[in-house]
């Protein structure tokens, strides 16, 4: 490789890092994209659904439909999801585009805008209704259409069934060039532009076709023959009728659909044009229903017959229920009887506590139930659509469990049970509810019967400790009412032994009980006893002395209690067995034994070896051995000491010879010098015997001579 081309690989590698090292990843990042468009082409006024992904966690973002900002948001992290209405624009493709507007970055996609057809006649609001012989008038409109070209309805409008007849009418419509729409209205019928023969002269449905043959658009109108589609009392039907002959006869007929009663009946006569007109008030004792009126005329008859219905609906009155705590109460039925009528009309309160029903003006009984029990009644006016309060005698239950000093007591579990008679029946049925005191001791039964017993049983651990006193009759009807539930107390002697079985006197006690909390502390006397008088319940006891702990146990107090309670730590003995390196007993040795609650004891070495420490206090000790003078040459043993115990001190440091006590590394080094003496020795005397021989053949020699 060249000098140059080496230069070159190294220029393009320093690049490289240098770009890693000065932007790195952003992780979590997906890209801006477009993901979906839901649909991906459709007419103006079409909701859409864009999804995607943005750089730019939690960032604004703007979506454009070619020019047009049609949409714009915060994602939710990276992601998009945008919605948005296609504006009148001219067809044809267009971008759509997604911006991250913090990084300036764009994804696009593309749309296409097609051309839509709508036809629309206009009508009365609602419950007004166009009447026979109305002229109506129909929106004829073209989207998304090219400027320039003419587009040609052909508005087509047939009459009701089954008469199989229809008009047409052609219009020409230019679109802009702005938005690409394009708009007209036809007046149907009219006798400017309307086919000779167009009407609106009979009841029913008539249907409006754009270009019928294509089936671009259509749309569909009611006519009738009364103003409206529905009425309240004492509001005027007003009747127009046309197509009949001049001065012809009819019989003008109102019937209750549901029961099928006549309401009213009129003969009515058709005026020179032959149309006719006549009103009718209804009635203030009318019922709530939908109601046919039919016009019968005399000879001729129309090609379809004058018959519609409309409907007598009454207002929407909700009934706000409530308990006596002005609280809303739900699941009560609510029944409203119509003075008038002597209807009935119900419905039940949800979780909001409203009952809707539909009524009728005038006046009507309201009565409200729980559990078929009549708990409340008002009467009230109807004038219109309204929302009334409707107060139950309810109340709500409030039960306390305490003991006699007032304490409250949680976690009771409480049992109910009632017993009560129905409005309606007369019958007898039961009621059940069940819970448990809360931490203030409280328990809620809330919109409850009063006026009548509840059984209450009371229990902590599964015992019932009211049995005896568990009956409240004749709950008062007040907005909340406090049952008081005594929790019991029970006598407990307790009388404290060590573990010689002797008393101990002047014994911390501590009792906690598990659930409640209720705290009792008490000392023993000089015989070791303690009277208290507890709640009932289960309780950790603890016993000190002085501050030690001398014993931790559970203790059930559901009942007078006496019992004996042994500490097995307090006054017990510990012997202290202190060995040399050998495991040789060490007479004369220094033993100190510190309690748990830090006193300490000394005591010494018996020729056994042995240190007794009577009385003492278990628990977490600390047992330290040394020799006279030599404190800080010792060896320490820390254990938990729960019974008598015998405890062996192991001195690693010295080693007993005889009645003297010697430190191993002195022992070490006399052996030492001991191994090397007799070494010495050994090496002296095998010296000496080999001189021996050699003296002796000199000797030899010298005699020879």
């Amino acid at each position: 490789m060249t000098n140059k081309a080496f230069a070159a690989t190294l220029l393009v590698l320093l690049g490289v890092s240098f770009l890693f090292m000065s932007f790195p990843p952003a992780f979590g990042q997906l890209g801006i994209n477009i993901y979906t468009v839901t649909p991906t082409q459709a007419i103006a006024r079409e909701e859409i659904n864009v999804q995607g992904t943005i750089d730019t966690s939690n960032g604004e973002y703007r979506l454009y439909l070619g020019n047009a900002l049609v949409a714009s948001n915060t994602s939710e992290g990276f992601y998009v999801n945008a919605n948005f209405t296609v504006p009148e624009l001219p067809g044809g493709d267009y971008t759509l585009i997604l911006r991250d507007v913090a990084r300036r970055i764009n994804a696009t996609s593309t749309f296409t805008i097609q051309t839509g057809y709508f036809i629309k006649a206009i009508k009365p609001s609602s419950p007004s209704q166009l009447q026979e012989g109305n002229e109506v008038a129909l929106n004829v409109t073209v989207t998304g259409g090219t400027a320039g070209t003419t587009y040609y309805a052909n508005v087509t409008v047939a009459l009701p069934d089954p008469l199989l007849t229809e008009y047409s009418q052609m219009a020409i419509l230019s679109p802009s060039s702005q938005t690409g729409t394009a708009h007209t209205q036809i007046t149907f019928p009219s006798n400017a532009s309307q086919p000779s023969g167009s009407n609106t002269n009979f009841t029913g449905i008539y249907k409006s076709y754009f270009n019928k043959t294509q089936e671009l658009a259509v749309d569909e109108f009611f006519v009738g023959f009364t103003n409206a589609a529905e009425y309240h009392r004492d509001q005027f039907v007003v009747i127009r009728a046309v197509g009949y002959q001049a001065g012809q006869s009819s019989a003008l007929k109102i019937v209750n659909q549901a029961s099928g009663g006549t309401v009213y009946t009129e003969t009515v006569t058709a005026s020179i044009g032959g149309t006719i007109n006549a009103s009718w008030t209804v009635p203030s004792d009318v019922a709530i229903g939908t109601y046919q009126v039919t016009i019968i005329p005399e000879g001729t008859q129309k090609s379809i017959v004058d018959a519609q219905t409309f409907s007598v609906p009454g207002f929407p009155v909700r009934f706000r229920t409530l308990n006596l705590a002005g609280e809303i109460v739900p699941q009560i039925f609510v029944e409203a009887t119509d003075q008038a009528t002597g209807t009935v009309y119900s419905g039940t309160s949800g979780s909001d506590g409203l009952a809707s029903i539909n009524l009728e003006k005038g006046n009507h009984n309201v009565s409200a139930y729980w559990n078929d029990v009549r708990v409340g009644q008002i009467g009230v006016s109807i004038t219109g659509e309204s929302q009334l309060d409707l107060t139950s005698e309810l109340t709500n239950l409030k039960i306390t469990v305490q003991d006699k000093n007032g304490f409250l007591i949680p976690s009771v579990t409480l049992r109910i049970s009632y017993r009560y008679t129905t409005t309606k029946d007369g019958t007898s049925r039961t009621g059940s509810a069940s819970g448990q005191t809360d931490i203030a001791g409280n328990f809620h039964l809330n919109s409850t019967l009063p006026k009548i017993d509840y059984t209450i049983n009371a229990s902590v651990y599964g015992r019932v400790f009211n049995s005896a006193n568990n009956t409240f009759s004749n709950i008062p009807a007040a907005p909340t009412y406090n049952v008081i539930i005594l929790f019991p107390s029970q006598n407990l002697t307790l009388t404290i032994l060590d573990y010689n079985q002797e008393a101990i006197p002047n014994a911390r006690l501590a009792m906690g009980e598990i659930t409640s909390g209720i705290f009792y502390v008490a000392s023993t006397d000089t015989e070791g006893s303690a009277d208290m008088e507890v709640a009932f319940g289960v309780y950790q006891l603890r016993i000190y002395k002085d501050t030690v702990l001398l014993n931790e146990t559970i203790i059930e107090v559901f009942s007078n209690i006496q019992t004996d309670i042994r500490c097995i730590l307090y006054n017990l003995p510990v012997s202290v067995l202190v060995v040399d390196y050998f495991g040789q007993p060490i007479p004369n040795m220094n033993v100190v034994y510190k309690g748990p609650d830090g006193t300490t004891r000394s005591e010494t070495t018996q020729a056994n070896g042995i240190a007794m420490f009577n009385n003492v206090i278990g628990g977490d000790i600390q047992i330290i051995a040394y020799p006279t003078g030599l404190e800080n040459y010792y060896e320490a043993v820390n254990l938990q000491v729960d019974s008598s115990t015998a405890v062996q001190v192991k001195m690693g440091k010295y080693i007993l010879l005889g009645v003297f006590l010697i430190d191993i590394s002195m022992f070490a080094t006399l052996v030492i010098i001991l191994v090397l003496m007799i070494l010495f020795l050994v090496l002296e005397l095998y010296r000496r015997r080999k001189l021996k021989p050699a003296e002796a053949k000199t000797n030899t020699n010298s005699n020879a001579k």
